[in-house]
């Protein structure tokens, strides 16, 4: 069974289906299921690929510099764990376009007031202060930007 069976995603789509949908065309979230997806800000866990629980922890904007502005939306995962965990990166790279994707992009005006040229998604096992380093944590981080209603990845 594939790593995102059972995952319906915002069209309906299932599996590797909706996953490979999300992140190669240009959808749009449906007004209904982005009016669901309104109670992640508020604790409730976001429905990823992987089925691993993850929730919101903070959001943080940096202004301009020669990158230009960035929006780091952290979240919590605490099955990444190098140590307890289930899901590897290839599983929580999938999990973080779909945030990115299907949560983070409709939902950018509630966010921040303009929009950033790069969107970073953070995955983290636990806690950990925002710009500070913690070598028994385990951190993903993906960069993308936001381009025609579609976050395209932005590797570093």
């Amino acid at each position: 069974m594939g790593r995102t069976a059972g995952y319906t995603g915002p069209r309906g789509l299932t599996g590797v289906a909706a996953a490979a949908a999300t992140l190669a065309l240009s959808l749009t979230v449906p007004a209904s299921v982005a009016a669901a997806q309104e109670d992640w800000f508020d604790g409730a866990p976001l429905k990823v690929p992987s089925g691993q629980t993850v929730t919101l922890l903070e959001v943080n904007q940096q202004d301009g510099n020669q990158e230009g502005s960035a929006i780091h939306v952290r979240f919590l995962a605490p099955e990444i764990s190098r140590n307890t965990g289930r899901i590897d990166f290839s599983q929580a790279e999938e999990d973080m376009a779909v945030i990115c994707q299907d949560y983070v992009l409709p939902h950018l005006s509630r966010l921040t007031e303009t929009e950033p040229e790069q969107i970073v998604i953070v995955l983290a096992d636990r806690w950990v202060e925002f710009g500070v380093s913690d070598m028994d944590a385990t951190q993903f981080f993906e960069a993308f930007r936001p381009e025609d209603g579609v976050c395209v990845w932005d590797g570093f």
